[in-house]
């Protein structure tokens, strides 16, 4: 890759920290709006039913709300992170992915970490269905396939993820 002008290398470590701002930032939004969904599904689920009405419902789609939030939150910090790794290439900026990819992304509990959250939520559905329907097998098939979804999108994750960094070397 050829010289930046400073003009434009400026303009790129403008968008590099918009982005990386942007990203904590919503990640930030979207654990606090989370922790309160949470909350409030655990409020009605534990509460006494009014009137014949099961407030389990209630916990269940405020813990789905929850979870297409973090799941659309997550979807556009992707895109902002392959941004990133663009600007990252044009101003040749190699250390933080090496660190990231070379000791970070290959460490088993970094999967786990980054799963813990759908983790969370199909124990939480699990719960408030059984609650709906009293009935075992409806809590342990949620959670057997909530895991079995959280495997494969691990799986689905780790074969789309380039073995190579930006440096052209191999990653293991």
């Amino acid at each position: 890759m050829g010289f930046i002008l400073k003009e434009d290398r400026e303009n790129l470590l403008t968008e590099y920290n918009v982005l990386r701002e942007e990203i904590m930032d919503r990640d930030y939004k979207t654990w606090v709006i989370t922790a309160i969904l949470i909350i409030g599904s655990l409020l009605a689920a534990f509460n006494p039913p009014i009137q014949s009405f099961n407030a389990a419902i209630i916990s269940v789609l405020l813990v789905l709300t929850a979870l297409v939030l973090y799941a659309t939150s997550e979807k556009i910090n992707n895109i902002n992170r392959s941004r990133i790794q663009e600007v990252t290439k044009q101003l040749h900026l190699y250390k933080p992915t090496q660190i990231r990819e070379a000791k970070i992304a290959t460490q088993w509990w970094y999967a786990a970490r980054r799963n813990v959250a759908y983790i969370l939520f199909t124990i939480l559905i699990g719960i408030y269905l059984f609650l709906i329907f009293t009935n075992i097998y409806v809590l342990a098939t949620t959670i057997v396939v909530g895991l079995v979804a959280v495997v494969l999108r691990e799986v689905m994750l780790s074969e789309t993820h380039q073995n190579i960094n930006l440096n052209g070397e191999q990653v293991y």
